[in-house]
């Protein structure tokens, strides 16, 4: 498959960034004067960027949440005019829940722009495309949470952009009802085809969790596929069983798949489905470690990042695989970039346009969207490398206002993602998952790491556990200066480190309440409970 950069209808529309970027603006003011908010910062007289940034102040969630509230409650012309798709439901980066409105004008906005990568990838290579998420909606359904991914795709299905004879598995497969072992349901689907050219996820740990789940229950997953039954201990419906059972496969590839998995996992993905070109799903720079996980599975299969996306706004497209960098969509938005520094205070509510920013700086993006939101803080800190035309290349560097701060160092959790990929690389530490919290009852306060060790079925032992952690230290006192000075001042003790396999890593997740959201992995865990963390570190002791 040739990478070219672009394909002409993005190349186009980056060349017309800065006027498509104003009329967006135009647009909004004229279509949303007579709402509520519209009417409120007098929309209707607003003639210019500048203007508007005049009339309308810098927000964040906190000052439009009572407004998405009544929108929830089935007001209209409150915040936009344009009907609302759904509202997707957000934990925050600081751990209250969002809602954000989704409009139908912002879906027709993206429709499968940020798909075309992949679509041409599967245009040039055939076969079928294995999604392996599931949704827990269907394409007529109505529910008052989506996530995001559901209303996206949901959308594109039923306007025809995607076809569901691409997808191994079809409608049935993709959007799974239950929710219950869909894992189970989709390696089922994996086996038994053989033509899959892409890998497609929401965030590539996705495929990080399919392929672990593939490696511990591939012999009975083999067995019940040969009897051509599944074990009611499989929870899922009948219907959802039928499914599966009426997938063709023949024992010839059964065979074949048992001879590779017999074999180990090491670029199994490539060994399983000979056509495979193209890995795609959501991440970034601050999930090294976790990816590097999966390309243990991938081999040198290349991975296409897909796109920049939030809750809020579908951002950027990737321009080619490998390249974890994304070309701003001119026509999705309004946007507006603050500048910041890297100690975390910007010095200035003054925003600059797309046009205005430089290569390397560093900057808050703001946005005013199809949904709703206007002048919105996104608290995402992007880096621009490069431009398209007239619109940015960015990079995701980090999210505001997470910090580890027991004793003023304030430890940003990009600090603490750079120090573990550093502990990862140098030491080769077999880490799958991680998070880093705060211990505040320890005398001193210290900072607690939870690594999910992929070598161990079960918790690491102490000896392991101390020397990570010492290890942990120096690169943290690497990263952040200030963590230096207060370890050296004795205000902080030196990191504690817990090893835990995969289900114990699951259950100390759940116990501390951090498995909300869709299957993104968490680093920041906050404050982690002191009776959790006892009862895992006695554990490991014993």
């Amino acid at each position: 498959m040739t990478e070219t950069a672009e394909e002409s209808w993005l190349a186009d529309a980056c060349a017309r960034a800065v006027r498509i970027n104003e009329g967006n603006l135009l647009t909004l003011l004229s279509d949303n004067r007579n709402t509520e908010f519209g009417k409120k910062h007098n929309f209707a007289s607003i003639r210019s960027p500048e203007e508007y940034k005049k009339a309308v102040p810098l927000s964040t969630y906190e000052e439009v949440h009572t407004y998405v509230e009544r929108m929830k409650a089935g007001e209209r012309d409150v915040l936009t005019v344009y009907p609302i798709a759904g509202f997707c439901r957000t934990s925050g980066t600081e751990g209250t829940p969002k809602y954000i409105p989704v409009s139908t004008a912002a879906l027709e906005r993206y429709s499968d722009k940020i798909e075309w990568y992949k679509k041409r990838a599967h245009r040039q290579a055939g076969g079928r495309r294995l999604f392996v998420n599931g949704f827990r909606v269907g394409l007529e359904q109505k529910k008052e949470e989506y996530l995001l991914s559901e209303l996206y795709y949901r959308n594109l299905f039923q306007k025809g952009l995607l076809s569901f004879s691409e997808f191994a598995g079809g409608q049935e497969t993709l959007f799974w009802q239950n929710g219950h072992d869909m894992l189970y349901g989709k390696v089922w689907t994996a086996l038994a085809s053989e033509d899959i050219t892409t890998l497609e996820s929401i965030f590539l740990y996705d495929q990080l969790l399919f392929f672990q789940y593939l490696q511990k229950h591939w012999r009975s997953i083999l067995k019940a596929m040969k009897a051509g039954s599944i074990p009611d201990r499989i929870r899922m419906p009948e219907e959802e069983k039928a499914v599966l059972l009426k997938l063709p496969v023949s024992l010839e590839r059964l065979r074949s798949v048992e001879a590779e998995c017999g074999k180990g996992f090491d670029g199994i993905a490539k060994r399983l489905w000979k056509g495979l070109v193209l890995s795609s799903g959501i991440s970034s720079a601050a999930f090294e470690t976790e990816d590097s996980g999966l390309r243990r599975y991938l081999g040198d299969v290349p991975v296409y990042y897909f796109a920049y996306v939030a809750s809020e706004c579908h951002m950027g497209v990737a321009l080619r695989p490998e390249e974890c960098r994304y070309v701003m969509l001119p026509e999705s938005a309004f946007y507006e970039d603050l500048p910041w520094r890297q100690d975390g205070e910007s010095g200035t509510e003054e925003t600059l346009l797309p046009e205005q920013v430089q290569k390397g700086g560093l900057y808050e993006v703001v946005l005013t969207n199809f949904s709703g939101l206007y002048r919105y803080r996104l608290g995402d800190v992007i880096r621009v490398v490069d431009f398209l035309g007239e619109s940015p290349v960015v990079e995701f560097v980090l999210r505001k206002n997470q910090f580890l701060n027991v004793a003023g160092e304030k430890m940003s959790i990009c600090q603490a993602e750079q120090a573990v990929r550093k502990l990862v690389r140098r030491y080769g530490l077999p880490v799958h998952r991680y998070c880093i919290g705060q211990l505040p009852w320890e005398s001193p306060s210290c900072y607690g790491a939870v690594f999910e060790w992929e070598e161990r079925e079960s918790s690491g032992n102490e000896q392991d556990a101390g020397l990570a952690a010492r290890r942990l230290d120096r690169a943290l006192e690497e990263q952040n200066l200030d963590y230096q000075d207060v370890r050296r001042l004795g205000f902080l003790k030196r990191p504690e480190v817990l090893f835990l396999g995969e289900q114990e890593y699951d259950a100390f997740l759940e116990e501390n309440g951090l498995t909300g959201g869709h299957n993104k992995p968490r680093h920041a865990a906050g404050v982690i409970r002191e009776e959790v963390w006892k009862k895992w570190k006695e554990r490991q002791r014993t």
